[in-house]
């Protein structure tokens, strides 16, 4: 390539690339995609609105501080909690103890699920005389092989 050939691509690039960003900031919606980013932006809104009106601000602080950690985690007891409210489950605002107890609940539903248990089955030796070894009888002097022990 030379540098003709580079500059054309670069500037049809740039020029895409300017026609995407009016395109975003003009149109509200008449594409598929942004159908969805609307459905989305109002499905956040919506639980938004509904966790500023449930939680108190500690709770919000401590929500906003795991989900650095565990976002999936306060994804899942913001949508419990947003479940509770539409039910009529919450009379009052949920406090940081609450949130503390519902985190610990999913962290025990999570640890359950993942726990590795490792089970053994012992298996019962036969040894040439076919019989087993928990069945063998001490004082059995027909066996030849322990002679040592058989005095």
């Amino acid at each position: 390539m030379d540098d003709t050939e580079l500059q054309a691509i670069r500037a049809a690039r740039l020029q895409e690339m300017q026609r995407n960003a009016q395109g975003r900031s003009t149109d509200g919606g008449s594409t598929g995609n942004d159908e969805k980013n609307a459905q989305q932006e109002k499905a956040n809104n919506y639980a938004d609105s509904v966790l500023n009106q449930i939680l108190e601000p500690e709770a919000k602080q401590r929500l906003s501080r795991v989900r650095m950690v565990k976002p999936e985690r306060v994804l899942g007891v913001e949508n419990y909690l947003i479940r509770l409210y539409q039910s009529g489950g919450i009379r009052s605002k949920v406090g940081e103890e609450d949130i503390v107890d519902i985190l610990d609940k999913i962290a025990n539903e999570e640890r359950k699920n993942t726990t590795t248990r490792i089970k053994f089955e012992r298996r019962e030796y036969t040894d040439n005389n076919n019989t087993t070894s928990k069945s063998k009888n001490v004082n059995n002097n027909s066996d030849s092989d322990d002679d040592f022990f058989d005095e």
